[in-house]
């Protein structure tokens, strides 16, 4: 359990970071970047450690975690949630 909150809260950094630091024009374009970057990474670290080939851990994470950030990002313009 603490490992999982330890992870998550680690996960959480880079977008974080991402969406903070930038000026306010370039926030969503830059954490979008930052986060397929991580998505990336996390996917061939994935298959170096469970032995699967890398192209294919990274497209799954890239194409889930890609779809995923797309919804969200729908999803909150169809509820009117501004990213200023």
């Amino acid at each position: 359990m603490v490992s999982s909150a330890l992870s998550f809260t680690v996960g959480a950094l880079l977008p974080l970071i991402a969406i903070i630091l930038p000026p306010n024009v370039i926030r969503v374009p830059v954490t979008v970047a930052a986060v397929l970057v991580a998505l990336v990474v996390t996917g061939a670290a994935s298959a170096a450690l469970g032995g699967a080939p890398k192209a294919r851990a990274i497209a799954r994470n890239v194409i889930g975690g890609g779809l995923a950030l797309s919804i969200t990002y729908v999803v909150g313009h169809l509820i009117g949630a501004a990213i200023t």
